[in-house]
């Protein structure tokens, strides 16, 4: 029993160390009530440990982790379940190589029969732990997973998780009761299941990143929204008094100032404003009034054209749905931007217009056809370089969660079309 409880405490001290990278956290074990916690762990494993592995107890030692080490890092109950189910992920897979390993020598009864070689197993298994959780790109993955997790907790997520767990403990399970080539067939099965949850968290991520990034230019395009239409007001004069302040003065570098504020200032024709102003305020408006600049600073042509009710369906939008929206516009607009500035005409035609119980944005421009472009909807597709290739994938994703969108793509003479429908929301 010995052997065993030395093997627990280092199982323990493994899970302690990966969850102390993927939390980023300063907390010491040397702590008296962190080494009794850790010692109530390894108690608890050894009370549960039974030579014929059942993964009952996997499972049991699965959820006293997740309450110990909440403890100890002071972390919500939802956290730490998530980081120790990415614990537990890691450990079954070290666990695994571990016994694949020494299954050449002995058996797994003898294994979890004999203190030594349980030792030996654990020792194997903390080793493999503690170089995963060091590689940089797995341990910055975790982190940034983790800290998404901390500004918002989804029950998604922790259902993916504890659903994983079950799942391992019943491959490991099948590797303790069979040999050969059923043996091999659940031990990559587990690799497997370890690669989808590293997909999995990988994927939350980029899409969290796209997500923040869109939320942040939100709130900037908010207040765009006034401040380009007191510009456009605004601007003439504003020349004018550069203008003269460039013939008061004789000093070259006065005057390249000058002429740096007049080509860097933003200017938006006046007939695209004029079209763009008849959206309602609220972020959209703003938000292509943001990416026209850019497109236009890139010699870009653009050509605006609304026409909307006086009652439109975007003014009985909520925040939430609009930000959507912008998510979704944003995307399509710079897809548009790099696909019509690789093109000899470089013309981008925005239109929105209402129909009955929908309205409807359509992104015009024109493009080269790449090779690939058949697949342009599919997750890291793209003709931009390292990077990209994410948007499409992710717009799509978000149209699959808002019932109220509909997306349709189209090739019309040298044009792609990208339409976004709002449909009316059926009254409760």
């Amino acid at each position: 029993m010995l052997g065993v409880f030395i093997s627990s405490v280092l199982m323990s001290y493994a899970g302690f160390y990966v969850i102390k990278k993927i939390i980023n956290s300063q907390e010491q074990l040397l702590k008296i009530k962190n080494i009794l916690l850790i010692l109530l762990l390894a108690i608890a494993t050894v009370l549960l440990h039974k030579v014929e592995y059942t993964g009952i107890e996997s499972f049991i030692i699965f959820l006293i982790n997740i309450i110990i080490y909440k403890l100890i890092f002071k972390i919500p109950i939802e956290e730490s379940a998530i980081v120790v189910s990415i614990m537990m992920v890691i450990m079954f897979i070290s666990d695994m190589l571990s016994a694949t390993l020494l299954k050449f020598i002995f058996t797994i009864k003898e294994i979890r029969s004999t203190g030594l070689l349980t030792l030996i197993a654990s020792t194997i298994v903390c080793t493999i732990e503690i170089i995963i959780i060091n590689i940089n790109v797995i341990k910055m993955t975790f982190q940034k997973f983790y800290k998404y997790c901390k500004i918002k907790t989804s029950l998604t997520n922790i259902i993916y998780f504890i659903a994983l767990i079950v799942g391992l403990c019943y491959f490991t399970y099948n590797i303790t009761m069979f040999n050969n080539i059923k043996y091999l067939v659940n031990a990559l099965l587990m690799l497997s299941f370890g690669i989808l949850s590293y997909i999995f968290i990988n994927n939350r991520n980029n899409f969290n990143q796209l997500t923040d990034e869109y939320d942040n230019l939100f709130s900037y395009v908010q207040n765009f929204e006034d401040w380009i239409e007191k510009e456009q007001l605004n601007r003439h004069e504003y020349k004018n008094q550069l203008a003269v302040l460039y013939c008061l003065t004789k000093e070259k570098k006065v005057k390249e100032k000058i002429n740096e504020i007049l080509e860097d200032n933003i200017n938006i024709g006046g007939e695209v404003i004029n079209q763009l102003k008849l959206l309602p305020k609220g972020g959209i408006k703003g938000l292509l009034y943001y990416k026209v600049a850019i497109a236009q600073k890139k010699k870009i042509n653009i050509t605006a054209d609304v026409s909307l009710e006086n009652k439109s369906i975007l003014n009985t939008l909520e925040e939430q749905e609009i930000r959507v929206i912008c998510k979704l516009i944003g995307i399509y607009l710079d897809n548009a931007i790099e696909a019509a500035e690789e093109t000899r005409k470089k013309n981008i035609l925005i239109e929105v217009y209402e129909l009955p119980n929908k309205v409807c944005f359509v992104f015009s421009n024109t493009f080269k056809k790449k090779d690939n472009f058949n697949d342009r909807n599919k997750k890291g597709i793209t003709t931009k370089g390292e990077g990209h290739g994410n948007g499409l994938y992710f717009a799509s994703k978000l149209i699959e969660q808002n019932e109220f969108l509909e997306s349709k793509q189209d090739v019309v003479d040298g044009y792609y079309i990208q339409q976004l429908i709002i449909k009316r929301k059926e009254s409760k």
